[in-house]
């Protein structure tokens, strides 16, 4: 198949996109067990403030509803790495207390089974998007809805309702942008150097607020999963300003992901071996010390070296044919 030139910076823009998420996705969860060293919080909290929103974005940007590939692609792999995982934990770590369950996803998973029940939901979506305005107000109604669902403290990491309801309307922009054809027009907006210079100001000085105040946040309000009864100091305000910073910060990636293909193009064609598997090198470093050699700056700069090494094994090429028709999923991920 011969692609226009629009097409393929399209595509080079989308893979470009998944391939530097994933990675965070990988860096995040690397750092994750020494989150009071400042430096490691601080850049924590600031790519959970938009990576996952994003990449739900993209989930429901390349989503279609097909029950065949539903099934296969996101049923299937969800049953059998939560088993995996869980597994896993028992046998090298020697968790007895972790049953095998399949209704509280296990980590990571939680994205897969979300992006399951999002992608089921497509056909309604689609009746209720069937105009600019009904998308605008789908739109805001799946934002209302997930800042009222923050006061619902039965919600939690059960089947992960709460972070289900809460990225939903990532999905549902994602799926919009997708049926009125509007990448092309996203690509050309976040690449004029005006919203460039304006969203490069933002995520600058977000950062430089987080690094004099990193202590005052609690990391676990950018998860979705708890109500703000559950934590202290979380209201719906800071869900509002969560929300804000995520698109903000978001259309701050986009404005800077390359548009052309790059020598890490590929990886955006392979995240789902990365991300279902990344799991189980994170939790060896765990098991052998990795965090227990280095400590602060050392350590936050050796764990963005374990972390693009784990990126490019996992999106390796030889994996990638070891995996093919099992973990290779382009239209979730």
């Amino acid at each position: 198949m011969i692609l226009h030139k629009e097409e393929t910076a399209r595509i080079y823009f989308f893979d470009n996109l998944k391939a530097i998420l994933v990675t965070l996705v990988v860096f995040g969860h690397v750092i994750e067990p020494r989150l009071w060293v400042g430096i490691i919080k601080i850049s924590y909290s600031f790519i959970y403030l938009f990576h996952i929103p994003l990449f739900v974005f993209c989930s429901g940007y390349f989503a279609s509803f097909k029950p065949k590939k539903i099934i296969t692609k996101l049923i299937v792999p969800y049953i059998l790495f939560q088993l995996a995982y869980i597994l896993f934990e028992r046998i090298v770590f020697g968790n007895a207390s972790l049953h095998i369950q399949l209704t509280r996803p296990y980590w990571m998973l939680w994205y897969l089974f979300a992006v399951t029940v999002w992608t089921l939901c497509l056909p309604l979506l689609d009746r209720v998007t069937g105009s600019r305005r009904n998308m605008i107000c789908t739109i805001s109604a799946s934002l209302i809805i997930g800042v009222l669902s923050g006061f619902l403290n039965p919600l939690g990491y059960y089947f992960s309702l709460a972070r289900i309801i809460y990225f939903f309307p990532f999905f549902i922009i994602g799926f919009c942008l997708k049926k009125t054809g509007s990448a092309e027009a996203l690509q050309k907006i976040t690449a004029k150097w005006q919203v460039r210079c304006i969203c490069g100001i933002i995520a600058i000085g977000t950062l430089v607020w987080l690094y004099f105040h990193h202590q005052i946040v609690d990391v676990l309000w950018f998860y979705g999963s708890f109500s703000y009864d559950a934590l202290p100091g979380y209201t719906y305000l800071i869900r509002i300003l969560c929300y804000i910073l995520a698109f903000v910060l978001s259309i701050s990636l986009l404005a800077f992901t390359p548009r052309k293909k790059t020598f890490f193009s590929y990886i955006g064609q392979r995240t789902m071996p990365v991300f279902l598997l990344h799991g189980f090198l994170m939790r060896l470093l765990m098991k052998y010390n990795f965090y227990s050699i280095l400590d602060g700056n050392r350590l936050f700069f050796a764990s963005i070296a374990v972390s693009l090494l784990i990126v490019w094994i996992l999106s390796s090429g030889l994996l990638r044919r070891a995996c093919k028709g099992v973990l290779i999923n382009e239209t979730t991920t």
